[in-house]
């Protein structure tokens, strides 16, 4: 299946804020619990990542709301610990956006941090029904208003025409954003044509209606 990026919310501890805008939290947790989207994040799925120090050894960077031309700081401190993914940023509170995050934060109308990565290895667990990442690329790490997945660009549309089955079908409406219970609604509608392929048709009616939304919805977000 084809990587691509994608993100993911976890809450942090605000009070943690000093007045030169210098902040901690946790940008994502290693526990024994499925998240909203029916996944785990094993302890160690960074631990390459951040030895390569991000994306194309050129850093984690620090955004707001996930919008790559609003950069509002940088981060001092990443690492993993036995809960999970501990940061330390600080916001750059002489630029107009570095200051709003700041005043946004320090209120509580920010209380969020939202990670952005990609699936670099994955496997799924049949007794509990869901995957376990193993390996993540780490590409930033957002404070945001709502702990919120937003949708990346629906990037395996061709995987999901092209599942022959309800895991493959299943996984590839999860890897463009859907929750596991939509995804699970999603399966349930589809199984016939999942079962029944017709020669020449590049995709069942039902199956091809639910990608023309996911293409419509491909800027949304999906909150959770």
């Amino acid at each position: 299946m084809t990587k691509k990026y994608t993100a993911f919310p976890f809450h942090y501890d605000i009070k943690s804020i000093s007045e030169d805008g210098v902040f901690e939290g946790y940008g994502s947790l290693f526990d024994d619990e499925e998240d909203d989207y029916g996944d785990i994040i094993a302890k160690g799925a960074f631990q390459k990542t951040l030895q390569l120090n991000g994306r194309n050894r050129n850093g984690v960077a620090m955004l707001f709301q996930h919008n790559a031309n609003q950069p509002i700081g940088v981060w001092n401190e990443i690492l993993e610990d036995n809960i999970g993914l501990r940061v330390k940023g600080q916001l750059a509170t002489k630029t107009t956006m570095g200051r709003d995050a700041y005043e946004l934060m320090k209120i509580g109308a920010i209380k969020g941090l939202s990670i952005g990565y990609r699936v670099i290895v994955e496997e799924y667990n049949n007794e509990r029904e869901c995957r376990i990442l193993k390996e993540i690329e780490l590409w930033e790490i957002s404070p945001v208003t709502f702990p919120a997945k937003v949708s990346a660009n629906i990037t395996s549309i061709k995987a999901i025409e092209e599942a022959k089955t309800e895991r493959d079908l299943e996984n590839a409406l999860r890897e463009s954003g859907l929750s596991k219970s939509a995804s699970q609604f999603i399966v349930k509608l589809c199984r016939p044509g999942l079962r029944e392929s017709v020669p020449g048709v590049e995709s069942n009616e039902e199956l091809r209606s639910i990608l023309d939304c996911l293409k419509q919805a491909n800027q949304s977000y999906f909150i959770k």
